[in-house]
């Protein structure tokens, strides 16, 4: 999996392409996309070019992870040398940020500066040079500190709002940020992000699992949207990235936080998450993209293919892009953010449950497997052209997991 990812998903800065293209097992080019295909895309930038690209910094961060703990484990110096590089590639992406301001993490379409970012991409890069500060030189380790730093700074100076394609100026999910602001913290000493992490947590934004979709939706205040009335089923789609992220959030807060008057909330997070993933992940390895979730005796069901919604979004921008009103309920080897994020959450759970899930996942896909969407049939015909689509965050994640699971002793012998 790991000579794949080198021969394949990696540009000459050794920065990783979020996808690749199934048959020729290249980079995209604007030929793989067909007259009929409705891509997701950016103004200004080419469907190619956003599908190499979108997840940059997220990919490489999860492959530099799976690098470290390889090299944890086996002591061998490639898997050092390929992680430097790694953190090479995110220094190449992090310098490219200063041409808006440094600590800004952008999105390099086609090797070129955007102004696009998410907290994703932050949370990912930040956890990657966390732990690569204990294997760095001292130089390294220097500006390992000051590139957190930068970064959770450029956040806090915005009151956690930066533009997201079409939505100007929008508040990003405050969850993210004291996992975030303790980063930074503990590689700064700067008080100033202690006390906002305390600020922070005192607001409430971790007593309960945020990023567990189904516990939100069975709240009072929730309102069903006219599909799940119809359905008398909640609709939960694409958990892979909820789960995974709100489980290295409360895995880090645990870790350097254990004493916290809220870590029994976190652990109940996990535990949560845990419980939704179990209602996507598929027997063969894949997670079901969709699924309906019966609202009264709580089982889940694979979505059979249509429309939840029939409006537009926003009606500019990627706002009217069809796959933001159309649910599949493919398969995705996405699968496998769920399974790192459980074997995350082993040293804190020690669930057996939750290991079986994850191992099942490692033991069930191979490289072929790393496909972004399965089942052509269940889709539209403008939106086929996803199930060609070798995902680099699946197999960066399938190599994280893997990794840190023989590192943790999640699997046994």
């Amino acid at each position: 999996m790991e000579e794949w990812f080198e021969n394949h998903f990696l540009d000459h800065h050794g920065i990783a392409y979020t996808y690749l293209d199934t048959e020729t097992e290249q980079p995209l080019t604007d030929a793989f996309f067909q007259p009929e295909d409705a891509p997701i895309c950016h103004p200004g930038v080419t469907p190619a070019g956003w599908h190499r690209y979108e997840n940059c910094s997220l990919t490489t961060a999860a492959y530099m992870m799976g690098l470290l703990y390889r090299y944890t484990v086996e002591k061998d110096p490639v898997a050092l040398d390929r992680a430097r590089k790694c953190y090479r590639a995110l220094k190449h992406i992090y310098e490219a940020g200063k041409q808006l301001e440094e600590g800004f993490l952008p999105k390099l379409y086609d090797d070129k500066f955007s102004e696009e970012t998410s907290t994703d991409q932050v949370l990912y890069v930040m956890y990657a040079l966390d732990f690569f500060h204990q294997f760095a030189t001292a130089p390294e380790k220097a500006e390992v500190d000051q590139m957190m730093t930068h970064i959770v700074n450029f956040w806090v100076k915005r009151n956690y709002c930066y533009t997201y394609f079409w939505m100007k100026d929008m508040p990003w999910p405050m969850n993210r940020f004291p996992t975030l602001l303790l980063m930074a913290y503990n590689h700064s000493g700067d008080p100033i992000f202690k006390k906002e992490y305390d600020r922070i947590l005192a607001t409430g934004v971790t007593h309960e699992a945020v990023e567990a979709r189904l516990l939100l939706k069975r709240k009072p205040e929730y309102e069903p949207i006219p599909f799940e009335k119809k359905m008398n089923a909640y609709l939960l789609g694409e958990l892979d990235g909820s789960v995974s992220m709100g489980i290295m959030e409360m895995c880090y807060l645990l870790k350097y936080d254990p004493q916290n008057t809220w870590a029994p909330n976190w652990r109940l997070s996990i535990q949560q998450q845990s419980d939704e993933a179990n209602l996507v992940l598929a027997p063969d390895g894949t997670m079901y993209v969709h699924v309906l979730v019966d609202m009264e005796t709580g089982v889940s069901r694979r979505m059979e293919p249509g429309f939840f919604r029939e409006e537009e979004n926003e009606g500019h921008s990627m706002g009217d892009w069809v796959g933001f009103r159309y649910a599949s309920g493919s398969r995705s080897c996405d699968s496998t953010f769920i399974a790192r994020a459980l074997v995350q959450a082993h040293v804190h759970m020690h669930d057996a449950e939750m290991d079986a899930a994850a191992r099942n996942v490692f033991q069930s896909l191979d490289i072929k497997g790393m496909r972004s969407y399965y089942d052509p049939e269940r889709y539209l015909p403008e939106l086929r052209h996803r199930t060609r689509l070798y995902s680099g965050d699946g197999t960066a994640s399938w190599l994280w997991g893997y990794w840190q699971g023989r590192a943790d002793q999640v699997f046994g012998e």
